[in-house]
């Protein structure tokens, strides 16, 4: 289909993914599906002052979005055998990129990987992304492998 991308050909509908899920839920209500949802079912908040002295007390108020410390720390732990080890500004434009290079989807199944559920969190207050901007992300790169899915899908709205 013009226009789409390969991804979001693929991707299940809201409809579809809650269904799943009910299915799922049924034997342990604990269970989460091991396909992620589509990202309409995550939340669009970005953090404010408020939730980022929550979640990040006596946090670098300059350490946000594309200078997130989170981020940079990930980084330089999860890639520091690359060639050209990237920054936090790339990953940042990585998750925002409509259609990701290679070097970009690498760096995104980096985070899917490595990264720590507080991490996630963190990233999500220091304002890298909302939930659904990383799962949209995660959808473009393909990065979402079934352990993923299920740990994502669990900050899927309920």
């Amino acid at each position: 289909m013009r226009g789409r991308s390969v991804a979001s050909e693929t991707m299940m509908t809201l409809e579809e993914w809650r269904a799943l899920r009910r299915q799922a839920k049924i034997t342990n209500r604990d269970e989460e599906p091991d396909v992620l949802a589509p990202p309409e079912a995550f939340s669009d908040r970005h953090a404010d002052e408020t939730l980022r002295d929550d979640y990040l007390p006596g946090h670098d108020p300059s350490a946000l979005r594309a200078r997130s410390s989170t981020v940079d720390s990930r980084i330089n732990s999860s890639c520091c055998g690359w060639v050209t080890q990237p920054t936090s500004a790339e990953f940042y434009d990585a998750i925002h990129a409509e259609m990701p290079t290679r070097r970009q989807r690498a760096l995104i199944r980096m985070w899917t990987k490595e990264a720590r559920p507080n991490e996630i969190v963190m990233a999500w207050a220091e304002e890298v992304y909302t939930l659904r901007e990383l799962i949209a992300a995660i959808h473009r790169a393909r990065a979402d492998h079934p352990q993923v899915a299920k740990e994502l899908n669990r900050l899927a709205r309920r």
